[in-house]
């Protein structure tokens, strides 16, 4: 009986230690979701890894420098009882449930701030997408921000539907529609530009039908010149730039591309063709809509050469969002929205924001036709409207983590970790190579060259390719001798013993 009672205390101290290592704790979250569910006003502290879904948006705030007598910063969110919840940076929470309760949260968490100031929430992803109603609860005043990873968004509030947007820098507003769609357009915009990857082409009758896979560059100023291309061939031409991007410009009509060569009329090209073999051979497609149909490097009526406007300074930018703010022009504001595109792509397009007078088409007509007669004189052309047709997000980590291009980054690690795995299981890959391919032997080779070009053969073959083979089974086995070798330890430790104690009665 005593027996089966230290048993069973032994069995509750083993179940209490396995609850207590748990992530968070089993009492921490039952606590915690009694307070999401129960009434607000109560201020607590929990965990650094205790919010739940606004553990993002707090541990922002946290990293957040302190300002005394500015605006009040607060991580926010949106229960699924509609609660509020907030925390300040020294990880206080606040749960509002009413109108007076949401007044008192500034006075609660923020006493140090100054009466009266403006305050300044960080909003979880889920409050923005699942809890979007909920939002008409805050001060119109707030400053309101979206936490997406380690960056945060000012939102913009318009009574509009689709009036919440978020500010990625100035001059550049990305549309909140759907939350994967907005999370591929921050991942996008944030995205490094690889200037070496951005052809320019220029539609050219008569010109190559094929492309090179680098870049020309101009030997005095070493940027990138425009590449030529015949029209025609242009479908098949992209397959020469895999893994890059194009930039095609002319006017956008329906579903044609309309542009001039530097020689006769205007010519289209079918976009859906050019989408088509751009997805084909893994192209970031651009199409930039400008207010003429001359072509880059070409020659206007005028005789002048045919420029994109701020296309030289969209390639001395940072990302990819610096590249078409710059392609929008100074003072100007884009709005880039993104839709599904086929499996593994996407489309941005960035429009010009409407002002408050006017609507979105009169806005482009205005300055298309503005832009237009001013190119014709200048030679500038500017850019109207901008589509992308790129690889989504999923594609594009999965491109920058390949170590050798063209191989995929799944193939490579597992390869990487096989060899590694053989190197550490030396002692059982390294004999089981031995067998399949014996060491070589001096007498059996007429010259010394000969001896060490087999041996090194030999090695690089070995690391190569059966390394990465075996390697995963060499350890596997490794690993099961070593077991063994645990589990008979007793026995040969007493059957050594037994041995000695023989010989030294003998």
């Amino acid at each position: 009986m005593r027996l089966g009672r230290l048993a069973a205390l032994g069995w509750v101290l083993v179940l209490a230690a396995g609850i207590g290592s748990a992530d968070a704790g089993w009492l921490s979250r039952i606590l915690r979701e009694a307070g999401e569910a129960g009434g607000g006003g109560v201020v607590s502290k929990v965990g650094k890894s205790g919010f739940g879904a606004l553990d993002n948006a707090a541990a922002h705030v946290a990293t957040l420098p302190k300002m005394p007598g500015s605006a009040a910063a607060l991580a926010a969110h949106v229960t699924p009882e509609g609660h509020w919840k907030f925390v300040n940076r020294e990880g206080q929470v606040f749960t509002a449930a009413t109108p007076d309760e949401l007044a008192r949260v500034s006075a609660t968490l923020t006493p140090e701030a100054a009466p009266g100031g403006k305050l300044a929430l960080y909003l979880s992803q889920d409050t923005i997408f699942a809890q979007r109603s909920a939002l008409k609860d805050l001060p119109r005043d707030a400053d309101l921000h979206v936490v997406v990873g380690k960056d945060a968004y000012r939102l913009r509030r318009s009574d509009a539907p689709a009036g919440l947007a978020a500010e990625i820098r100035p001059g550049l507003v990305a549309a909140i529609d759907n939350r994967a769609l907005f999370e591929e357009t921050v991942y996008r915009l944030a995205k490094p530009l690889n200037r070496s990857n951005i052809r320019v082409l220029a539609l050219e009758t008569g010109g190559p039908t094929r492309l090179s896979s680098a870049p020309r560059y101009d030997p005095a100023t070493k940027a990138a010149l425009v590449d030529h291309v015949e029209p025609a061939a242009l479908p098949v031409a992209l397959a020469g730039l895999k893994g890059q991007t194009a930039l095609v410009t002319g006017r956008i009509d329906g579903n044609r591309l309309v542009f001039r060569a530097s020689r006769g009329p205007e010519q289209t090209l079918d976009i859906a063709t050019l989408v088509k073999a751009a997805e084909d051979a893994d192209v970031n497609l651009v199409l930039l809509q400008t207010a003429s149909t001359h072509q880059p490097g070409g020659r206007n009526w005028l005789w002048q050469t045919v420029s994109v406007s701020g296309l030289d300074d969209a390639m001395k930018r940072t990302t990819f969002g610096d590249f078409l703010s710059a392609l929008g022009g100074a003072g100007s504001e884009l709005t880039v929205r993104a839709t599904p595109g086929s499996t593994g792509r996407v489309v941005f397009s960035a429009t010009p924001a409407p002002s408050a007078s006017a609507p979105l088409s009169e806005t482009v007509s205005g300055w298309i036709g503005l832009s237009n007669w001013i190119g014709e004189i200048t030679g500038n052309v500017a850019v109207n409207a901008i589509q992308v047709f790129a690889r989504d997000e999923a594609h594009e980590r999965e491109l920058d983590a390949r170590i050798v291009p063209g191989i995929p980054s799944a193939i490579q690690y597992v390869y990487l970790g096989s060899l590694v795995a053989g190197l550490l299981a030396w002692q059982v890959s390294f004999a089981w190579w031995r067998r399949i391919w014996p060491p070589e032997q001096r007498h059996e080779y007429a010259s010394r060259f000969g001896y060490v070009a087999a041996r090194f053969a030999r090695v690089m073959v070995a690391i190569v390719i059966f390394l990465p083979l075996a390697g995963m089974p060499a350890l596997m086995w490794l690993g099961m001798l070593q077991v063994w070798g645990l589990i008979t330890a007793p026995f040969r430790a007493v059957r050594w013993l037994w041995g000695h104690v023989r010989h030294q009665s003998a």
